[in-house]
């Protein structure tokens, strides 16, 4: 006959208390691994995160320091320092296969919009998330089995709310070496991303960074007016540019009072 272990009931609340706590100790750093492993893979760029504080207890966090990089060919120091992002996630979806996360808020991001004849870094990010969302998510995963495993297990996302307000966009142009100027980015406002089935995390992100994308445009779009003045401080800025580059940089200069390339409009 097979002996019965018994554990006193008290073990089992104290064993899931320990757990938690285990999971509340860890869930900052793997939060902040999980940003800058995961997005790169969408963005093709580099992206770091300098501090995570999220309870899961209550699922209230603050995310500071989320900076994401320029493509390679542009000069600026980065395309997007969001600053300051204070989140509300279900404390037990992390451990669902849908995360839902009630509220995202980001306060006074730095977006650079920096363009050159081949086109703008934000538009090739734009590029970079598409390719990744046009595969089809029921096609065979590729790669090595770690990666296959990876992309047939991948969470599904569900964003409540997201807030973007006091943003600023900062308008550059290759040839001119990280000279910039700025013109303010509209409050960004969007609900119910990713309560549909097709809640995947491509496609949640595809639809944020469309969204950004659009305000970003639509702010170039506006700003005439400051593009003009800003045009002058920017050639008066540029006289150490050597001969070679001139006519390149005309040519962007003109961009910029065009606004937005061809390019950037598909």
């Amino acid at each position: 006959m097979r002996k019965i272990i018994k554990i006193p009931l008290i073990v089992i609340p104290s064993m899931l208390i320990a757990i938690f706590l285990f999971f509340s100790f860890f869930i900052n750093s793997i939060v902040k691994k999980g940003v800058e492993t995961v997005g790169p893979k969408y963005t093709q760029t580099p992206i770091e995160m300098k501090k995570v504080n999220i309870s899961l207890f209550s699922g209230k966090g603050v995310l500071q320091g989320l900076i994401v990089m320029n493509p390679e060919g542009f000069k600026t120091a980065s395309a997007f320092d969001l600053g300051k992002i204070t989140i509300n996630i279900e404390p037990m979806s992390l451990f669902s296969e849908k995360v839902i996360i009630r509220e995202i808020f980001i306060e006074g991001p730095e977006i650079t919009y920096e363009t050159s004849l081949k086109g703008s870094n934000i538009g090739q990010i734009k590029k970079n998330i598409e390719s990744v969302s046009s595969v089809p998510e029921d096609e065979e995963p590729k790669g090595p089995p770690k990666e296959q495993k990876e992309k047939k297990e991948q969470k599904k996302v569900q964003i409540d709310k997201f807030f973007l307000q006091n943003g600023k966009i900062h308008l550059s142009a290759t040839v001119l070496h990280g000279k910039t100027m700025a013109i303010p980015l509209k409050e960004i406002q969007f609900t119910d991303i990713g309560t549909e089935s097709d809640g995947s995390f491509q496609k949640v992100i595809e639809k944020i960074f469309d969204v950004i994308f659009k305000a970003v445009i639509e702010a170039v779009k506006s700003s005439d007016k400051t593009i003009g003045k800003g045009i002058e401080i920017l050639k008066d800025s540029t006289k150490g540019i050597e001969e070679t580059k001139k006519e390149d940089m005309s040519k962007i200069l003109e961009k910029l009072k065009n606004l937005v390339d061809d390019k950037d409009k598909k």
